[in-house]
């Protein structure tokens, strides 16, 4: 019997090659040398005027919801069917989540759920784009400038994907990334954030930096390192940096591995549609084949599913338990029901299977083999 990881990362000779030299060279920390090629990478990938290394998505996230001076009363809306990082960086900052639905072909945020859940105290929206598939971000802007709202990108799934030609994470105010080592580029822990506003990007430098004009001393604008404002740490180290930045160099390479194990799965699954519901690319839409996950009838056929892949050493999962009806959701809600009935019926049937560049010929057989048993029996 085969044993069969969800995810691994891509990590060969040059990655070992590239933290070797960032220890002999490099103090670790953070805005080093590693840090400035990543940032130059990212900019040069996304078009973006600033990129930002940053610990993880999580912290990316929460550095752009203070930098956009949400707080007490406000709200942001955002979907339901997202890790928690999503909505914690919106309760950190003092202000509320409201959830939306998302739409039952991509599992992406609903912009028609979106728009009857705006009120007045209602500052933006953030967009999930889920398993590297583009969110309907012209809807979505759009929606936003009607109403004087920010948009960000929860872009966690999403580097090197793209929509009408532009990379996911530069459609908005803001993006963020993540490089956690599940991820499509991988070092471990750590993210990235993006934008073309320079008011946010001088913020967030200050406030990355423990509240202190740390980059304006270092390149020569101030003559004294200070105190200027309220702020925390979120350098991401440099070792880790060097990591990211060897990931990127491959990320191209990265992307067509994953959708060849994408296009081998579609091929098998089909014959088992409609029952099956297969994953669909937006029109418009590069992925990257994050995530590939299928749709089963039932919550229970679901369940039998995984079990038996499990037994045979295939590691499948469902995803995430909706924020809504998550403990913290509903004191959140406190005692007002929310209703999401496209992200409910998501959650209880989807479930991922195992994607990433060294999946072997011989592992896709084994996995095809190993759910065609299953399927041909609970279908």
């Amino acid at each position: 019997m085969m044993k069969i990881p969800l995810s691994r990362p891509f990590w060969e000779k040059a990655e070992e090659e590239a933290v070797q030299k960032a220890l002999r060279t490099t103090l670790g920390t953070g805005d080093g040398p590693n840090s400035e090629e990543l940032s130059h990478q990212l900019k040069e990938l996304t078009g973006a005027g600033f990129a930002i290394a940053v610990t993880s998505c999580t912290h990316g996230l929460e550095l752009v919801m203070a930098s956009l001076g949400i707080g007490s009363g406000d709200e942001v809306i955002l979907p339901s069917f997202t890790m928690s990082s999503t909505a914690n960086a919106v309760v950190l900052a003092g202000a509320t989540p409201v959830f939306a639905d998302i739409d039952p072909v991509f599992a992406n945020i609903d912009p028609a759920d979106v728009g009857k859940r705006i009120t007045s105290r209602t500052r933006g929206i953030i967009v999930v784009h889920y398993a590297g598939m583009a969110a309907p971000m012209e809807m979505i802007t759009n929606l936003a400038r009607r109403h004087g709202l920010f948009v960000v990108e929860d872009a966690a799934h999403a580097i090197g994907a793209s929509y009408q030609g532009r990379q996911l994470g530069a459609w908005s105010d803001a993006g963020v990334y993540s490089f956690h080592g599940t991820k499509n580029v991988s070092c471990g822990e750590g993210g990235a954030v993006i934008t073309s506003r320079e008011d946010l990007s001088r913020f967030m430098d200050v406030y990355r930096a423990n509240g202190t004009n740390r980059k304006a001393y270092l390149e020569g604008i101030v003559d004294k390192y200070s105190w200027v404002d309220r702020g925390t740490s979120f350098f991401l180290s440099d070792i880790l940096a060097a990591l990211a930045v060897s990931q990127m160099k491959k990320l191209g390479e990265i992307s067509r591995k994953r959708s060849q194990v994408a296009g081998f799965y579609t091929d098998f699954f089909r014959k088992f549609e409609p029952a099956l519901i297969l994953p669909q690319v937006p029109e418009g839409s590069d992925p990257n084949w994050h995530i590939y996950a299928l749709r089963l009838p039932t919550p229970q056929q679901r369940t039998v599913f995984i079990r038996e892949m499990r037994k045979r050493g295939v590691e499948v999962s469902y995803h995430y338990v909706p924020l809504h009806s998550a403990p913290m959701g509903a004191k959140l809600a406190k005692g007002k029901p929310v209703r999401l009935p496209v992200t409910d019926l998501i959650s209880r049937t989807l479930v991922r299977l195992p994607i990433y560049p060294g999946l072997t010929n011989q592992e896709m057989e084994y996995i095809a083999a190993s759910a065609r048993g299953i399927l041909d029996r609970i279908l």
